[in-house]
C-alpha cells in the first residue's frame, strides 16, 4: 500500500487478520438465525476490506457470506466461515 514500508504493511495485515479472526470466533460461537444480520454485516464488511489489505480471497468469501446470510442459508455460511478460518490461519 502506498505510503507504507514493507514492515508497516505487514503489521497492518497482521492487525487485520487478528481482528477478523476475533470477529469470526464470535460468529462461529453464536451461529444461528438470530445472528443473521450480524453475519450479513460481517460478510459485507470483509467483502469491502479484504482487498484493501491485499486479501482478495477474503473479499470473495465475504461476498459469499453476505449472499448466504441474505438467503438465511446457515450451511453455506458455515462452509464459508470454515474457508475464511483456513485462509486466516494460513496467513499467521
Amino acid at each position: 500500500m502506498e505510503g507504507f514500508d514493507d514492515d508497516e504493511w505487514a503489521e497492518m495485515q497482521d492487525l487485520y487478520i487478528n481482528h477478523t479472526s476475533k470477529e469470526l470466533k464470535k460468529i462461529s460461537e453464536n451461529l444461528n438465525l438470530e445472528s443473521i444480520d450480524f453475519i450479513r454485516t460481517f460478510g459485507h464488511n470483509i467483502k469491502g476490506s479484504g482487498g484493501m489489505y491485499g486479501f482478495d480471497e477474503v473479499t470473495q468469501i465475504g461476498l459469499q457470506i453476505e449472499i448466504a446470510a441474505k438467503a438465511k442459508d446457515l450451511d453455506t455460511i458455515l462452509s464459508n466461515l470454515e474457508d475464511l478460518e483456513s485462509f486466516l490461519q494460513s496467513k499467521r
